[in-house]
């Protein structure tokens, strides 16, 4: 079965312009629809169709690839007003990207299969610079010869697939992947904010990093400027990071598994949040481990 070449997109925040400009650059026939309509004028400019509704992109559409904030995000632009699943017809495919929950993965994945939809679970594990550089990491989770069949379109988004299992693993992955990002990321703040209250300069803690081979983290090396400069433009907005928190204890809680470091991770993160900081990029808890050291 021919791959696809008519692919729709829906949802040009951060992470999804980035991932849908790489699908125009491999040479697939690209459409988008985005609830914000600026940001597809970029897409117009590069000869992609721009769909006013998403029910309308689908018609123009053999395969939705969907990036979206949250369950909510995605229910609006699937059965909302003039969503996109009414307008999919058999044989069709939808792959999603966003991070979501595995429950609501699961319950998509059976409304896929009752309408003979095929689907693929998808998250991806990067930042904003490895989705510009299509070197994400694809989380993928679906019939294994599906997700093979599809690879060389995921491969145009990313530069590896790792094939979790049936949906919803690839969500579920998601969460274990962006548990750790989570504690890397609280793990750095504090660090810096230890130093600073010790009268360190928390540029020595790079320097550190740096010179140990077994922390040299390329992660901590992205973060860097955000944390010696104070200031968090979002590659990975907090309020996406706190989200995904509250799925990975959701998910423990139902199987009696106790998270306590995560839990932790979670009430930084919801403190920042309600800071106003939830736009900033998830470094941004290190303002409020600091804040005291500014009394």
């Amino acid at each position: 079965m021919p791959l696809p070449t008519r692919i729709g997109f829906i949802g040009l925040g951060i992470m999804g312009r980035a991932i849908a400009a790489n699908l125009v650059k491999a040479g697939f026939q690209v459409s988008v629809y985005n609830r914000t309509r600026e940001k597809t004028m970029e897409f117009a400019d590069m000869g992609c169709q721009v769909a006013a509704t998403p029910g309308a992109l689908a018609k123009m559409s053999d395969t939705i690839i969907t990036m979206v904030s949250d369950p909510a995000a995605m229910q609006a632009v699937m059965d909302g007003p003039d969503g996109f699943f009414p307008a999919f017809s058999e044989g069709k495919a939808l792959i999603n990207m966003s991070t979501l929950s595995p429950d609501y993965t699961s319950s998509l994945a059976a409304k896929c299969l009752a309408a003979g939809i095929t689907f693929l679970d998808c998250p991806v594990s990067g930042s904003k610079s490895a989705a510009e550089n299509a070197q994400l990491v694809i989380l993928a989770g679906g019939e294994k010869m599906t997700v093979g069949r599809f690879t060389p379109l995921l491969k145009a988004m990313g530069n590896a697939v790792v094939y979790a299992g049936p949906a919803p693993a690839g969500t579920a992955l998601k969460l274990c992947i962006n548990l750790i990002v989570a504690q890397l990321t609280t793990a750095l703040a504090e660090a810096a904010a230890l130093a600073e209250a010790q009268d360190l300069s928390p540029e020595l803690i790079f320097e550190t990093l740096k010179e140990n081979s077994a922390l040299n983290c390329g992660y901590f090396s992205l973060k860097k400027k955000n944390i010696l400069g104070k200031e968090y433009p979002p590659a990975f907005p907090l309020k996406h990071m706190l989200k995904d928190a509250g799925f990975m204890l959701a998910e423990a809680a139902k199987r009696g598994l106790e998270l306590p470091v995560t839990a932790a991770v979670e009430k930084l993160m919801a403190k920042s949040y309600n800071s106003g900081y939830g736009d900033k990029d998830l470094t941004v808890v290190l303002a409020n481990l600091t804040e005291p050291l500014r009394r």
